[in-house]
């Protein structure tokens, strides 16, 4: 009977190799001790007296080659330094600008005057505009004085009918007003012109212009439109 026993693959070392022999002398010792168990067992169940003889076993160790070491790796040769380069900007020269060419100025051509006859002559010059008539003076400060008496009397009416919200609130503003009258008469539908800000009182403006009396104006103005405008003041009080 022949055992053979497979080293594991490894680098192997003088102390390793003894061990490993070490190892496999024991275990082949073993084998035989047992071997010669299990005979001497055999002959005793047989009755048969033998004597144990022992056969030697060869071992045969195989030699794991060593493992190759992988080769070292080349060291890098040091980078050799790149020369720097300098940058060099080429400066282009202006082109030398051409002056324009001047041309000559071209004569111009004697224009021919027409010698006027019977048929052909001048067209007399357009009148000048009449000026405009003077502004009556007297019938302006008529208007001043008469708007002055139509103020008063919207101002009064107002005082009349101040509104109560007016007062309770304390308010304060102003509305204009713009109407028309001919002959103390109040023609068409008075308007704001301003707000106060707030309806209610502009309405109260516009009530007072309609409740209003209005004196009779000027000679000047009998019979003529006149638009007023007046300013209706709220106080607060």
């Amino acid at each position: 009977m022949s055992v053979t026993v497979t080293m594991p693959m490894s680098v192997p070392t003088p102390s390793r190799q003894r061990r490993d022999a070490m190892q496999a002398l024991g275990l082949a010792i073993l084998i035989e001790a047992a071997i010669v168990i299990v005979a001497g067992a055999v002959l005793v169940g047989n009755n048969q007296v033998k004597p144990a003889i022992s056969e030697p076993v060869p071992i045969t160790l195989t030699e794991v080659p060593p493992q190759e070491k992988p080769p070292e790796p080349k060291p890098l040769p040091p980078p050799v330094p790149q020369p720097k380069v300098k940058a060099v900007v080429k400066q282009t020269q202006p082109k030398p600008q051409t002056p324009p060419q001047q041309v000559p100025p071209v004569a111009a051509a004697p224009t021919e005057v027409a010698t006027p006859t019977a048929f052909t002559q001048p067209a007399p010059p357009t009148p000048a505009p009449p000026p405009p008539p003077p502004v009556n003076s007297g019938k302006a400060d008529a208007q001043a004085t008469y708007a002055g008496k139509v103020n008063s009397a919207v101002w009064a009416a107002h005082d009349r009918n101040y509104p109560a919200a007016a007062v309770m609130i304390r308010f304060n503003g102003m509305t204009q007003v713009e109407f028309h009258l001919q002959d103390g008469i109040l023609v068409g539908e008075p308007r704001v012109l301003v707000s106060c800000g707030n309806g209610i009182f502009d309405k109260s403006a516009l009530q007072a212009v309609q409740l209003a009396h209005y004196p009779q104006p000027p000679e000047e103005l009998r019979g003529d439109t006149t638009k007023i405008t007046v300013w209706v003041h709220f106080n607060g009080h």
